[in-house]
């Protein structure tokens, strides 16, 4: 187990598992918060990230958070502007247009798969696949 310190209230807590930097406590409050959020949403559609934070007790700094994170979207006549990160495009949520995401995942796969060869070359080093010439159908033993 590694101890970490929670990056809202200060508390050490102890993970054996990936963390996101909080303590479970601060982790729930989160998890409810953004519940509590979205039900709202639902109930209230068409309403400003101000008037969510207001309603809901949050900021709206934590809103635009969640609509970067592709968990809530922005109205089509919304006041607030997104853009790509990468080509400047007009998006309603996250950080990438359709086709500057779709860029940046093939990348990311593409990374992966030549990291798995570069893992795999690394597992064979010291091994050949080409024979010797000895081919007289003979068990071979290490010494």
């Amino acid at each position: 187990m590694s101890i970490y310190t929670c990056k809202k209230c200060g508390k050490q807590y102890e993970s054996n598992r990936l963390t996101d930097g909080y303590c479970d406590e601060c982790s729930a409050e989160y998890r409810d918060k953004y519940h509590q959020v979205r039900e709202y949403l639902w109930q209230h559609p068409g309403i400003t990230a101000s008037e969510i934070a207001k309603a809901c007790d949050c900021n709206i700094g934590q809103v635009m958070k969640w609509v970067k994170e592709d968990r809530f979207m922005l109205s089509e006549d919304s006041r607030v502007s997104l853009y790509c990160e990468i080509c400047g495009t007009k998006i309603l949520s996250g950080i990438y247009c359709p086709s500057c995401r779709a860029e940046v995942e093939k990348r990311e796969k593409d990374e992966a798969k030549n990291a798995r060869i570069r893992q795999h070359t690394q597992n064979m080093h010291g091994t050949s696949t080409e024979r010797s010439g000895h081919d007289d159908g003979q068990m071979r033993f290490l010494h």
